[in-house]
């Protein structure tokens, strides 16, 4: 039970960020097109995190090519939290890491995913 308690807080947390980039984006479409890197949130579990990671368009759809995939800050690699592991590294960056969901909390990444895994 305490596995399932873990990963929500995680995924949700996530989510949060994963949803206010979504929103980053879109607004950098509609008026700041020739920005060459735009500011996202670092994505990590890390509730109070506030880290700006910039990324150029490609790379965040890269990022957001599956629902278990997230950008997090250089030194926000978290693979495991209260003892539960969340996520693995995919591939580190010079500007951000990759980070996958594995188990239960890849599951609920692509459940909460807004653009539907």
């Amino acid at each position: 039970m305490a596995t399932e308690t873990i990963t929500d807080r995680v995924a949700a947390n996530q989510s949060a960020f994963r949803a206010a980039n979504e929103s980053i984006e879109d607004q950098a479409d509609r008026v700041a097109r020739d920005l060459e890197l735009l500011p996202f949130i670092c994505e990590c579990p890390r509730a109070n995190c506030t880290q700006i990671v910039r990324l150029k368009r490609h790379e965040y759809e890269n990022v957001r090519r599956r629902g278990t995939t997230f950008l997090v800050a250089p030194g926000h690699e978290t693979v495991d939290v209260d003892g539960v592991a969340v996520a693995r590294v995919g591939h580190r960056f010079d500007r951000y890491s990759l980070m996958v969901k594995i188990g239960d909390a890849a599951e609920k990444a692509v459940q909460l995913d807004p653009r539907g895994g």
